[in-house]
């Protein structure tokens, strides 16, 4: 895959559609577990999307991984997650960010549909994009 391009904050599109990845990674429910700390052992990786098939169940980070054990991830994924729509302003994941201390954020729409993913560079000033 292409190296990701930053689109500083105040370059940023009105959309969130704008500045989101397209067809993000996901990982289905049975994965394994060590397959996901695997995954994580990669620093770029800060968040594992979860779906079935097209609908959007939640996402997993390092901290939800259980110090030991395998079996499916299922049972460690997070519903709770904030996610955007694709027509959602910028300011509006500009804000969750802020509120959630977080540099991913899933993009789904109204019928549980993973869209992207947005994401923020390690300084935060700016959004992380593939070459469109």
């Amino acid at each position: 895959m292409s190296s990701t391009v930053h689109i500083p904050f105040d370059d940023a599109g009105p959309a969130v559609k704008d500045v989101m990845m397209l067809e993000p990674r996901s990982v289905g429910p049975d994965t394994p577990i060590a397959e996901i700390r695997e995954t994580f052992s990669s620093p770029s990786v800060k968040l594992m999307l979860v779906t079935d098939g097209e609908r959007f169940l939640g996402t997993v980070t390092r901290d939800d991984l259980p110090e030991s054990g395998d079996g499916p991830i299922e049972p460690h994924v997070r519903t709770d997650t904030p996610s955007l729509k694709p027509d959602d302003p910028v300011a509006k994941a500009l804000e969750l960010f802020g509120e959630h201390e977080l540099s991913r954020i899933p993009v789904v729409t109204d019928g549980d549909r993973l869209e992207g993913l947005v994401c923020v560079n390690k300084s935060h000033s700016a959004f992380c994009i593939y070459p469109r």
